[in-house]
């Protein structure tokens, strides 16, 4: 049975929204958060103190000017040594803050992007068919940096931008209620304009954009990919239909989410820079009414009051930008959740060796999603034998060697491996107990020896140099500079489709498993290599249960069993010469086969002619 993570559980948890949610996906690392937020809050009345500290002594020396006995030295000598420390504690506790949200921030990353990696592993591969690359790539790549970014750098900047005009207000209560009063009138105001940006139909905006984002970033990795299809034939941007239709979409809601938020987002930010507009009127009138000591001390609490108030705006503008990117963060969590809420195939059986290898199709039935591609498919194939499935494009060959490797479950009847059902084996042992080799292979970026060792992550260089001969490859990677240590690119991208194919044939070598699938496994092998890989194959191959999708007949012609698929069914089953007198479909693929290599090699001696 698969592994599942103390942290995956953890974050498979009872789903909530916003901060809970990402406390509740921190987990253990909500502790880090917790403690940094209480020291970014602390590190907020640090920041402000000496504002307050500095007005007390302007109240406390302005009287004085010109009488320094009366001066308080004592008091005026503690209020220098608070602004100091002020500033210097604020600086400390910022950068312990900060650095714990770091530290909790790339351990949450790495968590998340782990369990979604683990979680991927164990789900269907008609996920990975209905959802594109660039869909999965937004979630694991783009909505994990979101929060890893919020996380890092943003939820002390939230909690700061929320505790310092809660604080900046108290303290201008403190001081004067009405003042204070015409200070909140704006604030309150901006905010309530704010909520409105946030809140009903921009949200609802905002999770559109995102959907086109995805569906504009899947068409370009498409566009990429199909880059040599869009050159051979001088194709455009534009006329790449569906690339050009979501980069316009994509531009057209932008632009309309702009013009839907631009009056409610420029009253917000003329309100909140307006406090000082609110303030004077206030001020004037107090001034005025005001006398002898009280005249000075009012005129110097409206300076503090003017600094203070006016300074508010600045959390309050980062409120708006955390705004946004809590709206960011939610999308990015739902991401997430869209992918951990997907259904796994079911990993409930054990780890023990099967009775033998032999291998059985028993009625199986298998459609992708409404379409049923596979009808009551039952054959069975002995140890030690080969048997090769043939037959139209569309007809189900790939689905059968797929379902061996449970990259699905059947709709109904069973598949067994020495007489047990593949779902009662652990899908770990599974994979030890099924190789396949994939026409479309892929490579990794990295060595060809780490790329062949997959097959094997215990096996010595020997071991595999012995795997790369058996292949027919060692030869061609001896040519090369650094040989065996030479990266390939994503996909095999330095290595032609013979070689990638010819790499993941040594990978199959390599792992030695008893039950080998090879979906045309020399597809992209010149003759002489081919004939080569087959006689190797032959040896490597013995006492094995060997399955081949074949489309190229005459590598087939000494298998033990030949089953020809159509439509979902099997409608011939036999050896190549059995199949040839019965006349039917295998006996018209032949000629038909048989024809088009006469013919290519007409055309081969017309050209050496």
């Amino acid at each position: 049975m698969a592994k599942i993570s103390k942290y995956e559980e953890q974050i498979k948890t009872k789903r909530k929204k916003g901060i809970p949610r990402l406390l509740q996906i921190a987990g253990t690392k909500s502790v880090y958060l917790f403690v940094a937020c209480i020291l970014g809050a602390i590190a907020v009345v640090c920041q402000i103190s000496p504002y307050v500290t500095i007005y007390l002594l302007v109240r406390e020396i302005v009287p004085n000017i010109g009488n320094l006995a009366g001066l308080d030295v004592a008091y005026v000598s503690r209020l220098g040594i608070l602004t100091l420390a002020g500033i210097g504690l604020y600086g400390l506790l910022s950068y312990a803050a900060n650095m714990l949200t770091h530290v909790a921030a790339f351990n949450i990353l790495y968590e998340i992007r782990t369990a979604l990696a683990a979680k991927l592993s164990r789900m269907p591969m008609g996920y990975f068919n209905i959802n594109t690359n660039g869909s999965i790539k937004k979630v694991l790549h783009e909505d994990v940096e979101r929060i890893e970014l919020f996380v890092a750098h943003h939820i002390i900047d939230l909690v700061q931008a929320v505790f310092l005009p809660l604080l900046s207000l108290v303290i201008l209560f403190y001081f004067d209620w009405r003042l204070a009063l015409a200070t909140l009138i704006p604030v309150l105001l901006s905010f309530l304009i704010m909520l409105t940006m946030y809140t009903g139909a921009n949200i609802a905006l905002y999770t559109q954009w995102q959907e086109k984002l995805a569906a504009m970033n899947g068409t370009i990795v498409e566009y990429v990919r199909g880059m040599p299809v869009v050159k051979i034939f001088n194709q455009t941007i534009k006329a790449f239909k569906r690339f050009s239709d979501d980069v316009y979409a994509y531009r057209d809601l932008t632009l309309h989410w702009i013009e839907e938020s631009k009056l409610s987002y420029g009253g917000y930010m003329a309100l909140l820079s307006s406090c000082g507009v609110f303030i004077i009127p206030v001020a004037v009138f107090l001034i005025n009414r005001s006398s002898g000591e009280g005249y000075a001390d009012m005129v110097s609490m409206v300076f503090l009051f003017l600094y203070i108030g006016m300074g508010i705006a600045v959390p309050m503008f980062k409120l708006t930008t955390m705004a946004s990117y809590m709206v960011q963060v939610q999308t990015g969590l739902s991401g997430i959740d869209d992918i951990l809420e997907q259904p796994e195939i079911p990993d409930t059986g054990d780890d023990s060796d099967p009775e033998g290898y032999d291998l059985e199709f028993q009625h199986v039935s298998f459609s992708y999603e409404d379409v049923r591609v596979l009808k009551d498919i039952s054959f069975r194939v002995a140890r030690g034998t080969v048997t090769a499935l043939v037959g139209p494009s569309g007809g189900g060959k790939t689905t059968i060697a797929n379902l061996m490797g449970r990259f699905w479950d059947v709709d109904s009847g069973e598949i067994r491996i020495g007489n047990r059902d593949i779902r009662d084996m652990a899908i770990e042992k599974l994979n030890d107990t099924v190789s396949t080799v994939f026409q479309d292979v892929f490579l990794f970026f990295d060595t060809i020896e780490e790329n062949i060792r997959m097959g094997n992550d215990h096996a010595s260089f020997e071991e595999v140099q012995e795997a790369a001969k058996a292949a027919q490859i060692h030869d061609f990677i001896e040519t090369l500079p650094r040989g065996y240590q030479t990266l390939i690119g994503e996909g095999g991208t330095y290595l032609s489709g013979g070689e990638q194919q010819r790499v993941a044939l040594a990978r199959v070598i390599l792992k030695d498993a008893p039950v080998v699938v090879l979906d045309e496994a020399t597809a992209y092998a010149d003759p002489e290599n081919e004939a080569q890989i087959q006689k190797a194959l032959s040896k490597v191959l013995k006492n094995k249960t060997v399955i081949t999708i074949a489309h190229r007949l005459y590598t087939i012609t000494e298998v033990d069993q030949i089953l020809v698929v159509d439509e979902g069914r099997i409608v011939e089953a036999g050896r190549h010469a059995d199949l040839l007198e019965k006349k039917g479909l295998y006996h018209k693929m032949w000629g038909i086969h048989t024809r088009a290599r006469d013919w290519n090699m007409d055309m081969g001696r017309e050209e050496t002619a």
